[in-house]
């Protein structure tokens, strides 16, 4: 009987010192319960060791109260906006700030913009800090502020987390993290915190469990590793269950990258800017390395260490490079066979668009380690083209010639595919009538194609007219905003249905071949000035008569068009001995007559060069093109086309004012009262006059 009260005061003093903790979460869902209950049977740690920080003065702050065991930042004067101090606690944090795209923008961007601000956040990554931001303007469809900029960020690194959208579109990611902190069995928990690998494991338990990836191999692609991510991928209860079944013996390595040796650029030789803070070495970190690849080599390289790469399990550790993003034609990736090392080389090439539709100027290569129980967390290499740049390689794979101040890429069609305006395109190019573009229109597409759009936009053009009928009834707000998300669905499946009776392109796809058979037909203008000239001064855009002059006055200025004392304006090469780097510009000026002239009605795009952090660059308004030995190969030098004029430089970066036979002298790139860049002799020094 003793035994037996004994036995039961030992049970009700159980019982009562786990009702007097406080739970992981207040919350009511699924995830929460299984949480609380693990907390209870002693299986999972808890929040008590970590700290939440808001830095946007509570303006998209955590509920902490659905997290009592949180500890909570308090915030002194000046503790806003990002993050400048390395917290010793363990930290989770967010702040919801962030500039416009032309000014500083998202917070993320600002740390990446700065060879510091990597290296600061590499030091978070490894402290046990980690802090989610939006990307707010910096990753969105369209360029040149119509619709968005595209990929503005610089840099892919796993040292934070950044959210597709603006304010509060972090909030699902702190609800993950801590939810993912407090699920480790309590050794786990304190091991990663003891040796500050917390943020390196809940990325890799992140990243395995987003959405998009479905299978293991897809963990090894740009699908588990975009630079930002989308809040509705989150699968909260895989990170759950994961960090729950991990064991110490299961934390997952992290990667160190070390560089050994690697390609080096000078300015003034192989790339030109004003002195001031332009870095090409944006990040040398172990988790995130990153270069702008502003230089005229063919080829860029990387040797790169990794036996410094932490393994929590004793054991062997597999490495592997892969491409997270960018053209595979233009990246090697070699390893050695015994050694922990990879050679990377990549070319300079043009933009991708993902698989969100959002045009990006990055290559990235995630390096993976696998210790038999886990797979890390990736570094990322990143390599960046600036946006207002356009390289050509001749058949040799050396760089031929490089302009400086490339056109906006975009056609101007709406942004998203769920956009009405799309049914004003599929008027557009499935109206039959005697206008140029209508014309035109008529040698790329059969009758059968033109007739499947305009069968398209008859589908659509009923609901259409019952959604503009509803919004001009007050009383049918409600009826209107249905009508509208049933619209824009209506609209998706048309653009990605095939055209009937035709080839296998879908409606979109048959919308930008005409398009982008228009922009490539180089002699365009040449052929029909006077009816485009004429077809601008009726254009619906008041600016379209001085954006198309604008643009010709560009390629005359860099030597690719030439105006005649009558005002013809021809090619100053013959036009089947135009380069690519001529037949890329007169593109430019053909998706600007096709926006402001052809089918201004029905396309939005900015006329203006492709845009650029003025922070990674200054404007040039000039083309390079290369001269080779014919012999040898070797680079002699180049020929800058400026001005309406040309000026000859040798393969050092010296000018060559009487031609590549004369003499050389040094120069000095500096800004022109328009704040763009220029260049001039340098002075030589005055001659010392013996005592």
């Amino acid at each position: 009987m003793a035994a037996l009260r004994s036995l039961a005061f030992l049970t009700l003093g159980f019982s009562l010192v786990h009702a007097q903790q406080q739970p992981v979460t207040t919350r009511g869902d699924e995830v929460a319960k299984q949480l609380n209950e693990w907390f209870i049977n002693g299986t999972a740690a808890g929040l008590k060791a970590i700290t939440y920080e808001n830095r946007d003065g509570q303006h998209s702050p955590l509920n902490t109260a659905l997290y009592p065991q949180l500890q909570v930042h308090k915030a002194l004067a000046g503790e806003i906006g990002a993050a400048t101090q390395l917290r010793q606690q363990p930290t989770l944090g967010n702040c919801s700030m962030a500039a416009s795209a032309v000014q500083l923008g998202c917070l993320p961007r600002f740390y990446m913009m700065d060879p510091g601000g990597n290296r600061f956040l590499a030091q978070q990554y490894l402290t046990n800090n980690l802090f989610i931001y939006p990307e707010h303007q910096d990753h969105d469809i369209g360029a040149n502020g119509i619709g968005g900029y595209g990929d503005l960020l610089p840099v892919n690194t796993p040292a934070l987390l950044i959210s597709q959208g603006s304010s509060f579109s972090d909030q699902p990611f702190l609800q993950a993290l801590l939810s993912t902190t407090a699920a480790f069995p309590p050794d786990t928990q304190k091991l990663l915190l003891a040796k500050r690998i917390l943020c390196p494991t809940l990325q890799s338990i992140f990243r395995r469990s987003y959405k998009r990836v479905q299978t293991p191999e897809d963990y090894f692609t740009g699908k588990a590793h975009p630079v930002v991510f989308d809040g509705t991928q989150i699968d909260e209860e895989k990170m759950v269950r994961t960090a729950h079944e991990m064991t110490p013996e299961k934390i997952p390595p992290i990667v160190v990258m070390q560089i050994i040796e690697e390609t080096k650029i000078e300015a003034g030789k192989h790339y030109f800017e004003h002195a001031g803070p332009y870095p090409w070495q944006l990040a040398d970190t172990p988790a995130s390395i990153a270069r702008v690849l502003r230089g005229n080599e063919a080829v860029h390289g990387l040797l790169l260490s990794l036996e410094k790469t932490l393994n929590p399990v004793k054991g062997p550790v597999q490495m592997r490079a892969v491409l997270l993003q960018g053209d595979p034609r233009f990246v090697s990736i070699e390893s050695a066979p015994d050694k922990p090392i990879m050679r990377i080389r990549v070319r300079w090439q043009p933009p991708v668009v993902n698989s969100t539709g959002i045009r990006s100027h990055r290559i990235d290569i995630g390096l993976f380690a696998d210790n038999g129980a886990s797979i890390s967390a990736p570094a990322i290499l990143s390599f960046y083209m600036l946006p207002n740049e356009m390289h050509f390689f001749d058949e040799q794979g050396r760089v031929s010639e490089i302009h400086y101040q490339t056109h906006n890429p975009d056609y101007g069609l709406p942004a998203a595919d769920t956009d009405p305006r799309w049914i004003k395109v599929l008027l557009a190019f499935s109206l039959k009538d005697t206008h140029l573009r209508s014309r035109l229109v008529d040698q790329i597409l059969t009758p059968a194609e033109r007739n499947g759009l305009q069968k398209l936009y008859l589908g659509l053009k009923p609901q259409s007219d019952a959604l503009a009928t509803a919004e001009r009834d007050e009383q049918r707000k409600d009826e209107a905003a249905r009508l509208r998300q049933q619209l824009g669905e209506a609209v998706r499946t048309a653009l990605n249905a095939r055209v009937e009776n035709t080839t296998s392109l879908t409606a979109r796809q048959t919308i930008e071949k005409v398009l982008n058979s228009i922009a490539s037909f180089h002699s365009f203008y040449l052929d029909s000035q006077r009816e485009l000239n004429a077809l601008a001064t009726t254009s619906p855009k008041a600016t379209a008569v001085a954006d198309v002059r604008a643009e010709l006055h560009r390629l005359i200025m860099q030597g690719v068009l030439i105006e005649q004392a009558s005002g013809q304006i021809d090619t100053m090469s013959p036009p089947d001995q135009l380069s690519l780097g001529e037949r890329h510009m007169l593109r430019g000026l053909n998706l600007t007559l096709l926006s402001q002239v052809l089918f201004p009605d029905v396309l939005e795009r900015s006329p203006a060069p492709a845009y650029v952090s003025p922070r990674l660059t200054t404007p040039k308004q000039w083309r390079d093109v290369y001269r080779y030995d014919p012999d040898s190969g070797q680079r002699l030098g180049w020929i800058r086309y400026a001005k309406a004029r040309i000026a000859n430089f040798d393969a050092a970066g010296r000018l060559l004012p009487d031609g590549p036979k004369g003499k050389s002298i040094p120069v000095i790139y500096l800004k022109d009262e328009n704040a763009t860049l220029t260049w001039q002799p340098q002075a030589e020094p005055a001659p010392v006059s013996p005592k």
